[in-house]
Parts: structure tokens; C-alpha cells; sequence
């Protein structure tokens, strides 16, 4: 969110699960009103659990589950929830961020993750971040290797390198 917005926000810390709760901040706003906001959201959490659930909105099983049980019974799986229909009633593009300094096969949420995307039905862009600094040696390989993962995944339009301290989101054309 930082090299996007391009300005201090929120914590940082080189691990993961540091952004407890979505914040939303406008990049650019239209003297007509428009505006490109980003939203600063925790990770999915227990995504297998997640898909599933998700996959059953519409359901009236499914919405008894989401706004009853899990609201009252598992508050930081029902507040996933809640960013993930967000999502699908107010986004135009999710910006997927991966932890890239390990190979995508040790990442046993990958899979699980892609389906949510998939079922957000918006176009997403793979952020990898932490390749290392760029040039350095095996970062060309590894991100081959997440390319190459990540072809045909159904939400996902395009992988860009973006690590925040080592590249500007100016410099990515596609983003």
C-alpha cells in the first residue's frame, strides 16, 4: 500500500499477517467525483475454509452460515467474508499480493487463494513481492517459476514484480 499510494500508512513489518483490518485510502479523486481507491485488507486467513463458504453465496444454507453462525461465532473468518463481498459489490480489480521468496509449490494456501479469486469474478494482478533485490541471482528464475504457476489461473490477468522496497508501481505500466 505504501509504494502505491506512495506515502506512509499503516505498519510495516517483514512478515506476514502485519494489516489486521481493510483501510481504504483514494490514490487519485476527479474533480467530478471519481475516484481510485485502495483497499489495505488482511490476508484471506484460512482460505480453504473461505472458498468453500464463498462458494455457497446465494445459498440461503450459505447465508445462514455467513451472517448468523460464523458472525457470532467466528468473527475473524466472518470479517473475511465481508472484505471478499466487498469485493465483488465495489471493486473493478484485485491486486493479489505473494509472498515470491519461496517457490510457488511451497505455498500450501496457493490453490485455495486462486479459487477465491476465481470466485470474486474481477480481474486480479499477482503482486510478487520479496523476490530480492532486481537482477539479483535466481530472481529472473523464480519469477519464471510463479509465471508459470500462475498461467491459466482463471482471475488472474496478469504477475508483475512489485516489491516495495526495491521497485516503483510508476515504473509497471501494466498496473
Amino acid at each position: 500500500a505504501r509504494t502505491l499510494l506512495r506515502r506512509d500508512i499503516g505498519e510495516v513489518r517483514d512478515e506476514a499477517h502485519v494489516t489486521l483490518e481493510a483501510e481504504v485510502h483514494t490514490i487519485i479523486e476527479s474533480p467530478e467525483g471519481d475516484r481510485l481507491e485502495l483497499w489495505d485488507t488482511p490476508g484471506f486467513g484460512d482460505s480453504l475454509r473461505l472458498a468453500k463458504r464463498m462458494a455457497l453465496a446465494g445459498n440461503p444454507l450459505g447465508w445462514l452460515l455467513t451472517e448468523v453462525w460464523d458472525r457470532w461465532r467466528d468473527r475473524a473468518f466472518w470479517a473475511s467474508q465481508r472484505a471478499l463481498k466487498h469485493v465483488w459489490e465495489q471493486c473493478d480489480v484485485v491486486l493479489y499480493l505473494v509472498d515470491a521468496s519461496q517457490a510457488p509449490q511451497d505455498q500450501g494456501y496457493l490453490d485455495a487463494e486462486l479459487q477465491v479469486l476465481a470466485l470474486t469474478c474481477k480481474p486480479a494482478i499477482v503482486l510478487l513481492n520479496q523476490l530480492g533485490e532486481p537482477g539479483a541471482a535466481g530472481e529472473a528464475e523464480l519469477e519464471a517459476r510463479w509465471r508459470e504457476r500462475l498461467k491459466g489461473a482463471k482471475a488472474v490477468h496478469a504477475v508483475l514484480p512489485l516489491d516495495a522496497f526495491s521497485r516503483c508501481w510508476v515504473q509497471e505500466g501494466v498496473l
